[in-house]
């Protein structure tokens, strides 16, 4: 007699299985998609950060949590990512330490591997751009006239946009019903008001989001606004205190809130 109810629950759990493995969620971009902190670089998954409470969240509201592979690279610029010229890769143990494939390659693979296994890549993330601009901050760069600078960071920003663009177009193409967020930046250097590295992320981070945010709407994606949570909260929030922009636990959740928030809300009505 009590086969039936022995039945029933392994058919309950056989569905729940199925059910939380026909779902996933790609992970695109730099150290902060990856979710670096300088207290821990030990090579992982990438299964953390802003990603972590992306995918955490995705559970609440799904039921099951999708399967998460995070392709984020640190110190990946948006050249790289069509390339493997960014060792960063060694960090994320998404990618073999030999004969690796570019981040945009893998995304096609990973994609593809997912269909075969019966999943759909539902949800997909990238921040990409921020390391076009950090690469120009060097003592040479800020010894520049400030007008120097600005005309360095605008070109910077326009290679990213043609960059990002792509990137963004490939996602679109491979998904054309994904939902897709883009994440934009924040100032860690407003720690520090008036320093040089202040005054040219002051001028140059806002006009990398607003390019994101133009590039995100041309690719029918969302965008993730992360700037503000930050104002006033860069010593709390990030490892600027210590020489370091990227965020602590409290600024990858706040990353995290805004990039859930923006999912929650209606995204780009998109038709086959």
């Amino acid at each position: 007699m009590f086969r039936r109810p022995l039945a029933s629950l392994v058919a309950l759990l056989v569905a729940s299985l199925a059910c939380a493995q026909s779902k996933a969620y790609i992970a695109l971009g730099d150290s902060l998609g990856w979710g670096y902190q300088p207290d821990n670089v030990n090579p992982s998954a990438g299964d953390k950060g802003y990603v972590r409470f992306t995918a955490d969240w995705l559970a609440s509201q799904q039921g099951t949590r999708p399967v998460l592979t995070n392709l984020s690279i640190p110190g990946e610029t948006s050249a790289s990512f069509f390339n493997t010229s960014e060792i960063g890769s060694i960090l994320n143990t998404n990618y073999p330490l030999f004969f690796r494939k570019s981040q945009s390659q893998t995304f096609l693979d990973r994609v593809a591997s997912n269909q075969a296994a019966g999943r759909a890549t539902e949800t997909v993330t990238l921040d990409l751009g921020g390391n076009d601009l950090l690469d120009l901050l060097d003592a040479t760069f800020l010894a520049r006239p400030f007008v120097e600078q600005q005309a360095l960071a605008d070109a910077a920003i326009e290679g990213a946009r043609l960059n990002a663009r792509q990137a963004l177009a490939s996602v679109r193409t491979r998904l054309p019903l994904a939902k897709l967020i883009v994440v934009g930046y924040y100032n860690p250097f407003a720690a520090f008001p008036g320093s040089a590295e202040d005054l040219i992320a002051a001028y140059s981070i806002p006009r990398l989001n607003s390019m994101l945010l133009i590039e995100a709407k041309r690719a029918r994606a969302a965008y993730a606004h992360c700037f503000d949570a930050f104002v006033g909260n860069e010593l709390a929030y990030t490892w600027i205190g210590e020489d370091d922009i990227h965020c602590r636990d409290a600024g990858y959740a706040a990353m995290g809130a805004a990039t859930t928030a923006r999912i929650a809300r209606p995204l780009p009505v998109i038709t086959p």
